[in-house]
């Protein structure tokens, strides 16, 4: 299972969308952290560290997620494709421990590039002078790990029996969902009928990915932290593991 690991994970860090994306969420932060920028919030400028910090979270967070269903969704499909599998069952590794080394790969190489982004919010924070935050910020990350994780493992366990294009759109709105998850919530209590109720099953079906990085951000500006979305969001992913337990492919 090891070699599977690395090697997908080689793969995966090799890819060109990595780059692509993590380029453009560079430069989305370079924009939101220059002092030429001009954002406004309800009319007014958004000036202040904490305004801006919180934008630049929110859209880490974002671009992470949007990374990890971008290299999550074509792994295991692409292995089967390429006839590999046959290599790792005439070996007597069974499918559970297959799927998950590659499943493995496409979770630590979206952290790894989330990570990248995440580099750019501490020189922001340190060039601010707010040289005290950077040392909250690893556990912060760590809580942003568990977005990409959701998104990853999520992407990687439909990926076993799914059409790629299905689990990219799945992949997709359930990112989108869970990255909204606050608004939505608002939405909900706006519909009524059969929409509020399938929005409601829709909410209560994907964890807050929202919630969770706001907790993030509460840890590191030195706001109370709530730990019930971030248990919620842990169970998630250990309910979406199980599927590489439950998923089989017949090529096997």
């Amino acid at each position: 299972m090891r070699v599977i690991f690395i090697n997908a994970l080689r793969e995966r860090i090799r890819r060109k969308e990595l780059y692509i994306v993590a380029a453009i969420g560079i430069l989305l932060m370079l924009l939101c952290s220059s002092d030429s920028a001009s954002i406004t919030m309800n009319g007014e400028a958004v000036t202040g560290f904490k305004n801006m910090f919180m934008l630049m979270h929110v859209l880490m967070n974002a671009i992470g997620c949007i990374l990890a269903v971008i290299l999550s969704v074509k792994t295991i499909p692409n292995e089967y494709e390429r006839k590999n599998s046959h290599l790792v069952w005439v070996r007597g590794i069974g499918q559970t421990a297959y799927h998950g080394g590659l499943a493995a790969a496409n979770v630590l190489a979206s952290v790894i590039s989330v990570g990248i982004l995440y580099l750019m919010l501490v020189v922001y924070v340190i060039t601010n002078g707010h040289t005290e935050c950077p040392f909250a910020m690893l556990p912060a990350f760590c809580l942003i790990a568990v977005n990409i994780s959701l998104v990853s493992l999520f992407v990687s366990v439909l990926s076993i029996r799914l059409p790629v294009m299905a689990v990219g759109a799945l992949g997709t709105l359930f990112a989108g969902v869970g990255i909204f998850h606050g608004l939505l919530e608002i939405f909900k209590s706006m519909a009524g009928g059969i929409g509020g109720k399938c929005m409601s099953i829709l909410l209560w079906l994907v964890p807050d990915l929202n919630g969770i990085q706001k907790q993030a951000y509460h840890l590191v500006i030195g706001k109370q932290v709530e730990p019930h979305v971030i248990f919620v969001g842990l169970l998630a992913a250990w309910i979406f593991s199980l599927g590489l337990f439950v998923f089989r492919r017949k090529e096997a």
